[in-house]
């Protein structure tokens, strides 16, 4: 629910919750991840790479997302620091730099995996296609989620009095991606406070995997009809198991603009039509239509008018080359970390480490956020370098050592 009023009537909270702090930050966030691209020899091999085997307007895009959800939560922080529960700011526009860049997440999943669909059809490997799925999601997610045992550990016990309570089993409801619940560890309050609570969208993510099969099946697009069936029996023991509530109809509505666009980027006439440069001007109206004239993402409107902006970058618009510059691709690349990292960046610096008093102070808030905005792109690079990018390349190799033992076994050359 969105705050109507401010906790802290002063210029400073207007300058924050406003903007000026998306320019301050995204900007920062750019200069540091161009120097990190134009000095770091591996980065630059990896930017290569996506240059030449993906489309960089989508990979850009993802780079503008990641830290605009970076930003949202930095808003949100500091109405929570003054006294507000923790929820959309009452900036529109800071509001749809979190909701609007989900949806977009959204989309660019569903463009992608359908893609896959449309192309292969009923030759598309399920078993496959989850292997894949887990090796490139969970190494970071288990890096944040030690990271959050430990510091949720930390907290409760260095709490005033401490606290104590279940591990073992809220633990594993966290290790499936809080599919089902967002449960307390060690008997700390509001865990997923520590992390933004960004684990909410994992759920839909993962809801639209499982049920691929099913979509695929359904029309007509992959005739597999046992994985449909066990896709179909899957998603209804998710959905029974939340009594359906859980997931909102209109949260999924994103994931209808990407499979749009799947078909759209295969219809060569409409795909070239995206990306003539008057295009451009259109996506921009659109998204620039959603954000002022919408309170938030997640309606049918919202969706239309965010379906028309990703129709034209899907088609490899980059927006007269912003969405090629080598800082934002490597944004793209490191987004992921950046998304499931920031949160414990945000609340270790301003909610543990500084006395509130002080964390609350605008120049202190804003000098603290920037450093953390410095900070974590780097962090984010190593994460990626080092265990993001070689989780990616072993569920590669795993799965072309199932395809040659299935040869084998099959009696194949």
């Amino acid at each position: 629910m969105q705050n109507d009023a401010l906790p802290v009537a002063d210029l400073a909270t207007r300058l924050i919750d406003s903007p000026l702090i998306a320019v301050l930050l995204i900007g920062v966030a750019l200069a540091v991840a161009t120097i990190l691209a134009r000095t770091s020899a591996a980065i630059r091999r990896t930017l290569s790479h996506v240059e030449t085997h993906r489309q960089t307007s989508i990979d850009g895009l993802r780079g503008f997302l990641g830290i605009s959800v970076f930003v949202h939560h930095t808003v949100i922080t500091w109405f929570f620091l003054h006294g507000s529960p923790w929820q959309l700011p009452p900036s529109r526009f800071v509001v749809h730099l979190g909701q609007t860049s989900v949806a977009l997440f959204f989309m660019i999943t569903a463009f992608l995996f359908w893609g896959r669909v449309l192309d292969r059809g009923s030759r598309i490997d399920w078993t496959e296609f989850l292997i894949l799925r887990l090796y490139r999601l969970y190494p970071v997610y288990l890096l944040m989620l030690a990271l959050l045992l430990t510091t949720a550990l930390a907290a409760a016990t260095l709490s005033r009095p401490p606290t104590s309570g279940p591990v073992a089993g809220p633990l594993l409801d966290w290790v499936l991606f809080t599919l089902f619940t967002t449960p307390n560890l060690g008997g700390l309050p509001d865990t997923g406070l520590l992390v933004a609570w960004v684990t909410w969208s994992l759920r839909y993510e993962w809801l639209f995997y499982l049920a691929l099969p099913m979509i695929g099946f359904l029309t007509g697009r992959s005739r597999q009809p046992v994985a449909a069936l066990v896709s179909a029996a899957v998603v209804a023991l998710i959905l029974q198991r939340l009594h359906w509530q859980t997931f909102s109809p209109r949260i999924l509505l994103p994931f209808a603009g990407g499979i749009a666009a799947a078909h759209w980027v295969r219809a060569p006439r409409l795909a070239a039509l995206g990306r003539i440069p008057v295009a451009g001007a259109v996506a921009i109206a659109a998204l620039a239509g959603v954000v002022t004239l919408l309170p938030g993402a997640y309606s049918w409107q919202a969706t239309a008018g965010l379906t028309v902006f990703f129709l034209v970058i899907a088609s490899g618009h980059s927006l007269w080359g912003l969405l090629r510059l080598p800082g934002l691709l490597w944004l793209g690349d490191i987004t992921y970390s950046i998304y499931l990292l920031h949160g414990l960046f945000l609340w270790v610096v301003l909610q543990w480490f500084l006395p509130r008093a002080l964390a609350a102070s605008p120049s202190v808030f804003l000098g603290s956020t920037v450093m953390i905005d410095a900070v974590l792109l780097p962090v984010c690079s190593v994460v990626f370098m080092t265990i993001e990018r070689p989780g990616i390349l072993l569920g590669k190799r795993h799965v072309s050592r199932l395809r040659s033992a299935f040869a084998v076994s099959a009696g194949k050359p």
